[in-house]
């Protein structure tokens, strides 16, 4: 565990896993390599599981990461915001137990309740042996990545004091991990952030809450939903700027006229974090 010099980092991130079980290891593998990056930055762990000892450890931290390999769900990760869980006396034992439950404990024990998130980080392979496969390598290299963007800016960005002074994005994607990767990145960023699930909704929202910037998904409940949204909030009279999220490849920015449909851009997925935030923070005039 590393505590780095001086005050101690208020971002606690714990790694689990059995390294002896081939890609049951990304998490330990992950935790090392950003202990290694982040020393004065994040109190890393490294754990074969979890168990109610983490809860002291929570308690002297405003975030919290959890990351661990994923059996199954998208690749390269999945990122899940945490809540409390409605029963600490369901799901566990002395040597095993549930995030949210670790959470739960927190708040009872201590009297507080860290902001955190649960990185599930895509495995191949689990058999005995050791060694990360390739597949899960890769993936692991594109959460050290996206951590990384996180951890630099610390965990300020994520406590949003002055919401007053927070830009707001309005998240539409029918994907529940693709808004929940763009939740913990834009927050992280200082923005607060809406969601919605289709079109329909993202309409509905977006003229409720008012955002300053729109992220769409072009592919949702049909092929052109998100060209659809756009040309419809654009002759709503929305003014913010509206950037359109694709996993199509490049061929979308060809076939696209983004002055047509009124978008300020397109975002290939995954998004990369940095260029992201430093596209929404030029666009917006976020110092």
């Amino acid at each position: 565990m590393n505590n780095g010099e001086g005050m101690s980092p208020s971002v606690f991130l714990v790694g689990y896993g059995n390294p002896g079980r081939r890609d049951d290891g990304l998490g330990p593998w992950i935790a090392g390599e950003l202990e290694q990056r982040h020393r004065d930055r994040v109190t890393v762990q490294t754990v074969f599981q979890l168990g109610i000892e983490h809860c002291v450890e929570m308690a002297r931290h405003k975030v919290v990461f959890f990351v661990d390999a994923a059996r199954i769900g998208p690749e390269p990760f999945r990122v899940r915001r945490l809540a409390v869980s409605p029963s600490i006396g369901a799901g566990f034992t002395t040597h095993l137990v549930r995030p949210e439950v670790l959470l739960a404990l927190c708040e009872y024990c201590f009297a507080a309740r860290p902001l955190a998130w649960l990185i599930g980080v895509r495995g191949r392979t689990f058999g005995g042996g050791e060694g990360l496969s390739r597949r899960a390598l890769r993936n692991a290299r594109a959460a050290i990545a996206f951590l990384d963007a996180l951890l630099e800016r610390g965990s300020e960005a994520f406590m949003a004091e002055t919401q007053a002074q927070t830009k707001t994005i309005l998240v539409i994607d029918d994907d529940p991990d693709v808004r929940a990767t763009l939740r913990v990145i834009l927050e992280s960023a200082g923005f607060a952030v809406g969601e919605a699930a289709d079109g329909i909704a993202g309409l509905k929202i977006a003229e409720k809450i008012r955002p300053d910037a729109i992220i769409l998904d072009l592919m949702m409940e049909t092929v052109d939903a998100g060209s659809r949204v756009s040309t419809t909030l654009k002759s709503s009279g929305f003014t913010g700027p509206i950037y359109l999220l694709s996993a199509a490849g490049d061929s979308v920015r060809y076939n696209i006229d983004t002055q047509q449909l009124g978008l300020a851009g397109i975002f290939q997925k995954p998004a990369d974090p940095k260029t992201l935030v430093a596209t929404l923070k030029t666009s917006l005039k976020v110092p």
